[in-house]
């Protein structure tokens, strides 16, 4: 038992020792390369800071909505039935889900049509003290780093028909017109949470204003969207019924006006086949007054469901101007980049010295 005391007690100095030598080693190696370490951190930090100072500082606006949910079915669809019931219509199920849940959302917002509606718009940037229009603003007024404007345009001078081009083809889009479309599609995120159906527009972009608009236009623009798909039917179904109510009306007054006309010529006249007719114009008059009530009735029924159809979108945080760059982090990537140098300097350092080893024995 001593001697393996003994022995465990001996071994805890060794190790102890060999660490320590070791430590002793790889922080002389460290001294002696100073200057290796030193260059390169020096050359590092320099590169990084140029790249990362040469890059335009972004700015982020947020957008948050809350939709409506489409799941109820109380509410007017109860006096929809109702009222359909007492005019002798029957109607379907009026609280069918949409085809377009709201997880869907960032897919309608990235898609292309949607974007290409979007370069249409309106917006006005401060630091250019103009107003234009969104495709201009991606082509025209990004700012762009030192070795972005060295490299050749190439193409861009003889595209000059397309210096007023806004009219984009959703189906047949140019190269140049591709560019600024993946370049919106990049600075716009649309992000829904499953739990509370929430939507948050995110816009980052150079220009503070400019990214306050847009979130805004794209968020109008989601609204106007889904409000149009989910009423699309019940906008069809108040036209149609329109369109039946006018005619309906029009015959009713034809009826009437020839009652009226044969009333008024055959005032004096009391022959029974007269009467007859009488009687028959004033049948055919109450039958047109029936037909165009009963289709006023369904013409009020579908105005009501197309009430009930929109949606109700419900801002919880408006797009604002952001007072600060959101990007990018200037001393946060040049403090990485000194730590990476460092330790990768080290690491050489050791490295050498390990193959100088391997080279000696």
């Amino acid at each position: 038992k001593n001697i393996q005391f003994d022995m465990e007690t001996n071994n805890i100095p060794q190790s102890s020792d060999s660490i320590a030598v070791r430590f002793a080693h790889v922080l002389q190696l460290i001294i002696r390369g100073w200057k290796t370490i030193i260059v390169t951190m020096v050359v590092v930090i320099a590169i990084a800071a140029v790249y990362i100072f040469s890059l335009p500082r972004v700015y982020e606006s947020e957008c948050t909505l809350l939709p409506e949910t489409s799941s109820s079915s109380g509410g007017i669809s109860g006096n929809l039935g109702s009222l359909a019931s007492m005019a002798g219509i029957k109607m379907g199920d009026m609280g069918n889900q949409d085809a377009i849940y709201p997880e869907f959302y960032p897919k309608v917002v990235s898609s292309t049509v949607f974007l290409a509606a979007l370069l249409k718009d309106q917006v006005t940037c401060k630091r250019t003290k103009s107003k234009t229009n969104v495709y201009v603003y991606f082509r025209d007024k990004q700012q762009k780093a030192w070795w972005a404007k060295m490299m050749p345009k190439g193409e861009e001078k003889k595209d000059s028909s397309d210096v007023d081009n806004f009219n984009i083809n959703p189906t047949h889009i140019s190269k140049k017109q591709q560019k600024v479309v993946d370049d919106l599609s990049g600075a716009i995120m649309c992000m829904v949470d499953k739990k509370t159906d929430m939507i948050t527009v995110r816009v980052v972009v150079q220009d503070a204003d400019v990214a306050q608009q847009i979130a805004d236009l794209v968020c109008k623009r989601l609204q106007t969207y889904i409000t149009r798909y989910r009423t699309n039917k019940a906008r069809k179904d108040v036209t149609y019924s329109e369109a039946i109510a006018k005619n309906a009306y029009d015959k009713y007054i034809k009826s009437q006006t020839n009652y009226a006309a044969f009333c008024d010529t055959h005032e004096d006249v009391t022959l029974t086949s007269y009467q007859q007719v009488q009687d028959r114009l004033e049948n055919e008059m109450q039958l047109a007054f029936n037909t165009y009530s009963q289709c006023a009735q369904q013409l009020q029924l579908a105005k009501m469901k197309l009430q009930e159809r929109t949606p109700v979108y419900t801002t919880i945080q408006p797009a604002t101007v952001p007072q600060k760059p959101c990007g990018p982090k200037r001393v946060f990537t040049i403090l990485a980049f000194t730590m990476l140098s460092f330790f990768g300097s080290v690491c050489w350092i050791l490295m050498r010295d390990i193959l100088k080893k391997k080279q000696a024995n």
